[in-house]
């Protein structure tokens, strides 16, 4: 699950997108991840691409394996490049920590400064050098 938007320790504004001033809703993290946690199927990871939201993290890894926030305020182009690199690196069968690792590289390569700021949060019982949410086809079947 990926959230892109504004967002604060405490606290997740979605947009409403329901008129010309695009009022938001704002939502408490405990709210949030009370509706991560009430789904029969829950996401393996969530993806807070918002400021201020790594806080939120530790609270979220409690119903999901992998959380990942920001810690402090990310400018947009930082944020855009982090989640680019990251889903590119899941979908050519990283694992979530070399996915979050090249992320964060892709932003300081690019350089722009907030490559320090998203942040990976795991619950205890899995490795997220280990694991792997997509496996790529084998090299003789792509095309």
């Amino acid at each position: 699950m990926h959230f892109s938007g504004h967002s604060g320790e405490n606290l997740l504004e979605f947009e409403r997108d329901v008129d010309d001033f695009h009022e938001s809703a704002i939502v408490s993290a405990s709210a949030f991840a009370g509706a991560i946690a009430a789904v029969d199927e829950k996401p393996l990871l969530v993806v807070l691409n918002s400021c201020h939201s790594a806080g939120q993290t530790e609270g979220l890894v409690e119903t999901v394996p992998f959380a990942i926030g920001m810690t402090k305020s990310i400018g947009d182009l930082d944020a855009i490049t982090y989640a680019a690199r990251f889903y590119a690196a899941i979908a050519e069968g990283q694992s979530v920590q070399g996915a979050h690792l090249l992320g964060r590289a892709a932003v300081e390569m690019n350089g722009l400064p907030d490559h320090e700021v998203p942040t990976l949060t795991c619950a205890p019982d899995v490795d997220p050098s280990a694991t792997l949410l997509l496996m790529p086809p084998p090299a003789s079947e792509i095309v």
